[in-house]
């Protein structure tokens, strides 16, 4: 155990920067017997362990893994054994369980790796990863639920709830995400997205940007208000193409029985890249302080650029918005906007990435844009780091695609 200053979460969800409780054995011990009481303890297969009826309980405290690891990084080390006895529970008919436990001031948090995949690695001392956002939403919600960016699976329990978890009576509720669960299904179908198709759809509903150069943001702006207008989910999430007296400049809006509960922002984003800006940095902590948090929803694709095929996906585009009426004050060129213009694109993953105070400061890293026209400084915006994502992915969803 270091005395290394890392992300804490108190009581009421806050974030401190302190050191890690150091628990013994008896501790740990007394913290799952207070949630889980008529737990007994023992060893099963040479391995310590709580059995809970059918449940066997293998456990280890979340600590800090020390520098350079970024303070919201947090872990258990799954030792050898544990996947041993893991296929010797299956074996015998049980249901095993590997349980990390954190503990801060009078924070209790069990955190449930899914040991399917961490038994399948089958690695001495490998990593089982938790982030300051999984223990915040923890705290907060109760309950808290995800899939990593490597394909596990944790959920995090508060400690007076863990009892009724692990019995399956206790139940997490994401009408909103059911809401991008239902739009998924439509949108994400893995088949290549030509542009004039998705020009020709926009341009026959009339939606505002029909003619913008980005057209792969603003398709995916014009399919999730449609779906949510014509599926009657407007009572949950709303898409605000122009700002409303009134309300905030952002264009999701998250609703609670038809009122607003929180903002979001809408994104389109090129899966190769490693990092893409957000909104301005002073307005969204503003807008986190007022409501608590703020969910970017991202749309990750496959890019197919024009450039790369002799240009005649631009110069189609051009023609077709000098047939559709649209004229640039510069007058007509068959190449405008050739280097990054996008023949097609596939949409092949969504994430929904959460900020709230737990990690606002952490995950966002800030950037400058540089200066207006006129020698000004813009204003000071963020940016979303993919390589931290896990400390604020609450959803995700993906399509298997063929290999490029």
């Amino acid at each position: 155990m270091g005395t290394l200053n890392v992300d804490q979460i108190t009581p009421s969800g806050a974030l401190v920067q302190d050191i890690d409780t150091k628990l013994s054995p008896i501790q740990k011990r007394e913290l799952l017997l207070a949630a889980l009481t008529d737990a007994t303890f023992g060893r099963y297969a040479g391995v310590p362990a709580a059995r809970l009826g059918d449940l066997v309980i293998f456990y280890k405290q979340i600590t800090h893994m020390g520098f350079p690891h970024p303070e919201f990084k947090k872990r258990i080390q799954i030792p050898k054994s544990w996947p041993v006895a893991y296929r010797q529970a299956v074996a015998e008919g049980l249901t095993p369980h590997f349980v990390g436990i954190y503990r801060y001031d009078d924070v209790t948090i069990f955190v449930d790796y899914d040991p399917h995949t961490y038994a399948a690695r089958n690695a001495n001392n490998s990593s089982a990863w938790v982030y300051t956002n999984d223990l915040f939403q923890a705290q907060t919600l109760g309950q808290f639920s995800r899939e990593d960016k490597n394909g596990n699976h944790i959920t995090s329990v508060r400690a007076d709830l863990f009892a009724g978890y692990l019995a399956a009576r206790t139940e997490e509720r994401h009408p909103h995400l059911d809401v991008f669960a239902g739009f998924n299904r439509e949108f994400l179908t893995g088949d290549r997205l030509e542009w004039i198709e998705a020009l020709e759809q926009m341009h026959d509903a009339k939606w505002k940007d029909r003619n913008q150069g980005e057209w792969p943001g603003f398709y995916l702006e014009y399919r999730l208000d449609a779906f949510t207008r014509t599926g009657d989910h407007t009572d949950l999430v709303q898409f605000q193409k122009e700002k409303r007296k009134g309300l905030l400049d952002y264009d999701l809006l998250l609703l609670e029985r038809g009122k607003l509960d929180f903002y979001g922002d809408l994104k389109a984003s090129d899966i190769i890249k490693h990092e893409s800006p957000g909104n301005d940095a002073e307005d969204l902590k503003r807008c986190i302080e007022q409501y608590g948090r703020f969910w970017y929803v991202v749309y990750e694709h496959r890019t197919w650029h024009a450039r790369d095929n002799g240009d005649l996906a631009t110069i189609a585009w051009n023609e077709w918005r000098r047939d559709k009426g649209y004229v640039a004050k510069k007058g007509y060129n068959e190449l405008s906007y050739a280097r990054r213009f996008k023949e097609a694109v596939r949409f092949e993953r969504m994430r929904v990435l959460e900020i709230n105070a737990a990690n606002f400061g952490v995950v966002l890293g800030s950037f400058k844009q540089g200066r207006q026209p006129d020698g000004a400084s813009r204003a000071l915006k963020v940016m979303i780091n993919k390589r931290n994502i896990d400390n604020f992915l609450i959803y995700s969803e993906s399509v298997e695609v063929p290999a490029p």
